[in-house]
């Protein structure tokens, strides 16, 4: 249950989730979010349910389109999409490009939907489509997915570029005289430092969680932590269940090795692109999701939580919010959709914060970021 007093500070507060990839449900399948639609993380009437006041939505590029050449495109189709959300449901969401849009539309009883890019291959190497891009209304752009691109090293690929290259540079600089938020999720660690050596406003990292908890590659470790509260940037916490426990992390890993060798000796059995081939990794697929919900013991909601406080004893409760990055899967028990945000208050209130505190975790940090890079 959420006590009387979580549940008063929750609904009188702003809360933002500074990722979610919701927005691809509407694209590729779609959904109407408009609607309570059963799937994925959430949807509008949930988000009022949970007090959900704004929601990034992120126009994640997928690297396939890289070679098909359209990452613009990507960008496009799914920033009108979140701006179609708005339009037909005037009276439940708006558009927000500032903290200050935000507040207005929590006071007339509404959502705020705020755009963003994950995958810094999206601009195609040229800052006009970045400046085309601020002006849409995206707000923060990832530097990289877990991909390198052309000018930044990602955290799950090759490093080609030791951090960041000139032109990344000319990146951050010119998000910093646009007003868009630098995001260092899914950056390399060198890519990180380069990116906190470069830039001239705060930055913000809006899906990542505690290395020191989780040794998850996308974590990011203590020094990192510091190094964001002398910037001024906020961590947003991730609540993906390998981002958050590392019992969880390593039985997920031990699976997917095992599955990864089943994978190899179908594609040694089957000819390449043939229906065999397809219909075998498919069933590899449902087998192993079935194994995974039988085998591995999912985490509480209550360890989102510990990686707060860990970000909060370390960089301070300044530098903390919330980036939640859940659609289908990797859910931690209590978290199933995004109407439990008030048991993440009901924990911050148990383990002795403040209201002022909780307020900041909730979303009043990422909003004074918002004020202090983006401006009105």
């Amino acid at each position: 249950m959420v006590s009387e007093r979580a549940s008063k500070l929750h609904y009188s507060s702003i809360i933002v989730d500074t990722h979610s990839d919701s927005i691809d449900r509407a694209v590729d399948r779609g959904e109407d979010l408009g609607r309570e639609t059963g799937q994925g993380f959430m949807d509008l009437p949930r988000m009022r349910r949970g007090n959900l006041t704004a929601q990034f939505f992120a126009c994640f590029v997928d690297p396939k389109y890289i070679a098909e050449r359209k990452s613009i495109q990507r960008v496009l189709d799914m920033a009108d999409a979140v701006k179609q959300l708005c339009a037909q449901n005037p009276l439940e969401i708006g558009l927000a490009r500032t903290a200050s849009d935000v507040r207005r539309l929590s006071a007339e009883g509404k959502r705020s939907a705020i755009l963003c890019v994950e995958g810094g291959h999206a601009i195609e190497d040229d800052l006009a489509v970045l400046r085309q891009f601020h002006e849409l209304g995206v707000r923060y752009m990832t530097l990289t997915w877990h991909n390198t691109n052309n000018w930044a090293d990602g955290i799950l690929d090759e490093a080609r570029h030791n951090g960041l290259t000139d032109f990344g540079r000319e990146v951050v600089r010119e998000m910093n005289r646009l007003g868009m938020m630098v995001d260092v999720s899914h950056a390399s660690i060198k890519t990180f430092w380069d990116a906190i050596e470069a830039t001239s406003s705060p930055i913000i990292a809006s899906h990542s969680s505690c290395w020191s908890i989780s040794q998850h590659p996308r974590n990011m470790n203590d020094d990192q932590l510091r190094a964001m509260a002398r910037n001024g940037g906020v961590v947003c916490v991730c609540f993906i269940n390998p981002h958050i426990s590392e019992s969880y992390r390593q039985q997920f890993d031990a699976l997917n090795q095992r599955k990864q060798q089943e994978l190899k000796e179908l594609e040694e059995r089957f000819s390449p692109g043939s229906a065999a081939l397809d219909t075998a990794v498919k069933d590899l697929g449902t087998r192993y999701e079935e194994i995974a919900k039988s085998e591995i013991i999912l985490p509480n909601y209550t360890e989102i939580v510990d990686h707060i406080e860990h970000i909060i004893q370390v960089a301070g409760v300044d530098h903390v919010g919330l980036g939640a990055d859940l659609n289908f899967s990797s859910i931690p028990r209590g978290m199933e959709d995004c109407t439990r945000y008030p048991w993440i208050t009901e924990e911050l209130v148990r383990r002795g914060y403040s209201d002022e505190e909780i307020k900041k975790v909730l979303g009043e940090n990422v909003l004074r970021l918002m004020e202090e890079v983006i401006g009105e």
